[in-house]
């Protein structure tokens, strides 16, 4: 009998490493897609602060207009309150752009997202407002993410979309 149960100890051993080991292939599968969900996520999120911003900013003919009017001719702007929106304006949005560039640093966001905030930044890092802006601000940005942005504003590459002429 004492034979028997030796085996049958054995093979119960045997039985129960595998069970483990199967489980914790299957906990690596599940960590893998919560991975992938996660990330997803976190990059439709970004992409929706982007997003609301452009829209809410387009949809409104006051916001558009002080925004261009402040990037193409910021001593256009007369008054100390439109001043402050324009720039609160386009902070909004360059905070959104630094998030979104530490994403995709880490991985979280397709490069093809930093690429597209390069070009952003490259149809109006020429206007005077923009310039203007970039000067009396930069230092509210993280030092990396100022680097990139420094790179960008004196890289040779300039998208023209033609709606700052």
């Amino acid at each position: 009998m004492k034979y028997s149960l030796k085996k049958i100890a054995l093979i119960t051993e045997i039985i129960g490493g595998v069970a483990l080991f199967l489980s914790l292939i299957f906990v690596g599968i599940q960590f893998k897609e919560n991975t992938t969900a996660t990330k997803s996520a976190t990059a439709n999120a970004a992409n929706a602060i982007t997003v609301s911003w452009y829209t809410e900013t387009g949809n409104s003919k006051q916001s558009s207009q002080l925004l261009w009017d402040y990037i193409k001719n910021p001593k256009s702007i007369t008054t100390a309150a439109e001043k402050y929106q324009a720039t609160i304006l386009l902070h909004g949005l360059i905070l959104s752009f630094q998030n979104n560039y530490y994403l995709a640093n880490e991985g979280t966001l397709d490069q093809n997202v930093q690429e597209s905030l390069t070009a952003s930044i490259s149809a109006i890092k020429n206007q005077p407002g923009w310039q203007e802006y970039w000067k009396n601000r930069e230092s509210h940005f993280f030092l990396e993410f100022r680097d990139y942005m420094n790179s960008i504003l004196t890289s040779d590459l300039e998208v023209d979309e033609g709606i700052y002429k």
